[in-house]
């Protein structure tokens, strides 16, 4: 039996003020983070932005219901369309700072073409609201990206040696897993909303109204986990780390990964915030 239209609009309102709340306070947590550690204006103002967007789409979602099921006198099809373009747009920011970690931890620009014609397709196709294709897309980005940033982190964990490289690739892997887990949560709420859409059941505005949040949610997330030092035994390590190159190490400290090749490159918990 088909869930009622009621029972769709208030479970949609509720699903998405209610990951709304648990966003206010990552975000709290998340300029905290900014605020105490390293100044870097770019992403805390596409935190500040994205945070915005997210709560203009609830605003939306309010006024959307108080025209369903009240007396708002709005116009319903234009609040469906300025709710499809915010969170657009919240869904490109996401992906570029996404691409921006990818070409980070690579510390070169060409593996990001593939990425960033992804990304340049889902905004044609989002601005011009073909929603399905614009979804696909999505997905794909968010499953490819976070492959390649990991795969990145597994080849240097591979390369670590030194006396303390056990501690060092135990951070490696937690790098991982912020990574993957990230990726996948936006993943599996596209996909069940895809799912829900090709079969046409109603649910899906519930899914959706959950993503317009959860977009945001995601990176905001990995700045919270990085800044909190989050780790499999729940502590913060701060050990010297080498890795082979040539008949010796290239030493650093305070968790720095150091890759050596012909480029020197570095990766901590700044880049991945």
């Amino acid at each position: 039996m088909a869930p009622s239209s009621l029972w769709v609009g208030v479970s949609t309102l509720w699903v998405s003020t209610f990951l709304y709340g648990i966003y206010l306070v990552l975000f709290c947590r998340c300029i905290y983070i900014f605020y105490c550690g390293k100044k870097q204006l770019a992403l805390l103002a596409s935190a500040i932005v994205m945070f915005i967007l997210s709560t203009t789409t609830i605003i939306i979602f309010l006024l959307q219901g108080a025209t369903a099921y009240g007396n708002a006198g709005l116009q319903l099809d234009k609040l469906q369309l300025a709710g499809a373009i915010v969170y657009v747009t919240n869904n490109l920011m996401a992906d570029v700072l996404l691409i921006y970690r990818c070409n980070i931890i690579w510390n070169t620009w060409w593996i990001t073409v593939v990425p960033l014609l992804l990304w340049v397709a889902t905004m044609i196709l989002g601005y011009s609201i073909q929603l399905r294709l614009f979804f696909i897309l999505s997905l794909s980005m968010n499953l490819f990206v976070p492959i390649l940033v990991a795969g990145r982190l597994w080849w240097v964990i591979r390369r670590i040696r030194g006396p303390s490289g056990q501690a060092t690739r135990r951070k490696g892997r937690n790098a991982m897993i912020i990574i993957l887990e990230s990726g996948l949560i936006y993943s599996v709420f596209v996909s069940i909303h895809m799912a829900f859409f090709h079969f046409g059941d109603p649910r899906d505005e519930i899914i959706y109204g959950a993503l317009g949040q959860i977009v945001g949610i995601v990176p905001t997330l990995i700045i919270v986990r990085v800044g909190l030092g989050v780790s499999e035994n729940g502590s913060r390590d701060g050990t010297m780390v080498g890795l082979e190159h040539g008949k010796g190490f290239v030493p650093q400290s305070l968790g720095t990964i150091v890759i050596t090749n012909e480029v020197k490159t570095t990766w901590d918990s700044d880049t991945m915030v």
